[in-house]
């Protein structure tokens, strides 16, 4: 008996996209909308597609996002990645002032180089000093990021101060950094100055006191020190206060004992180019003999 054979051609029926396939154009591989992210209902893909809902993550932290937030519907592909891997900074500001903080009365004043860095924020909209928007700080043109300006001081420091600086920066282009209020403070302290050092005869000027070999900044009640050598009178001129103890490494003697320490002098002293003189107070030391060591001295002020 002869075998039959029969043949059947089966017809392969197309089946139709899903319809989220069908939304965003694509086929069996990604089109030219770019790649496709899906998770649950929401699709994130390249191009212009955007989130369709709205996602808060339920997840541990990842990246920088972080459990609980909300990632907006609309929020594009490019949005999204940047939400991920980058963690936006806001705007700084940091001034530098061109002396020191602390600074002897009647120094001349410098000048303080603001630097701000735009970083995550928008462009900078104002910039002012002292709480008063009418001082118009000038800043140079964007590098970067990074802008400058220079507010030059006049005059002679008489008494402390205090120079603020306000810059704003506008809300980023991409919503994720709000606007940044920037304010940098930068006080400055007005000291007398104290001296000592040796002398052949007691001082009677300003100057004499100021040609003196040891100087530091006097900050009220503490604890000062000195270097001399050679010597058998030295003073010590103090602005204010009074001097408790005069000692030095070698061994222990308290130098106010010396008669000669017992009635301090009083005489004016100047600042520093030539200001205003302050009533200071003069101790005289005087050995009975010559010291050829290098005395490393110790003065206590209450």
């Amino acid at each position: 008996m002869d075998k039959k054979y029969i043949s059947s051609v089966v017809k392969r029926e197309a089946r139709p996209r899903s319809k989220r396939l069908r939304e965003l154009g694509a086929s069996g591989s990604s089109g030219p909308s770019g790649s496709v992210i899906s998770g649950g209902d929401t699709i994130v893909s390249s191009g212009n597609a955007a989130l369709e809902t709205d996602v808060i993550s339920n997840a541990a932290k990842t990246g920088h996002i972080d459990k609980g937030l909300k990632l907006p519907k609309g929020m594009t592909f490019t949005q999204f990645v940047k939400a991920l891997l980058f963690k936006p900074v806001p705007a700084t500001l940091d001034g530098r002032l061109s002396t020191a903080n602390d600074v002897e009365y009647g120094s001349t004043k410098g000048s303080i180089t603001y630097t701000a860095t735009r970083n995550g924020n928008g462009a900078m909209t104002k910039a002012y000093y002292d709480n008063d928007e009418k001082n118009k700080l000038e800043f140079s043109a964007e590098n970067s990021g990074v802008r400058t300006a220079v507010r030059n001081l006049t005059g002679n420091y008489t008494q402390n101060e205090t120079y603020r600086a306000t810059v704003v920066y506008a809300e980023s282009e991409d919503k994720s950094m709000p606007e940044k209020t920037l304010n940098n403070t930068i006080s400055v302290n007005v000291h007398r100055k104290w001296f000592a050092g040796v002398v052949d005869s007691v001082p009677t000027t300003s100057a004499q006191v100021r040609a003196l070999g040891s100087n530091g900044l006097y900050r009220g009640a503490g604890t000062y020190k000195f270097t001399i050598s050679n010597y058998r009178t030295f003073v010590i001129c103090i602005p204010s206060g009074t001097i408790s103890n005069v000692s030095l490494d070698r061994y222990v003697y308290n130098f106010m004992d010396l008669d000669s320490a017992a009635a301090p002098r009083r005489i004016d002293v100047e600042g520093a180019n030539g200001s205003a003189a302050a009533g200071y107070m003069m101790y005289v030391f005087t050995s009975a003999a010559v010291s050829v060591e290098t005395d490393n001295f110790t003065f206590k002020t209450t």
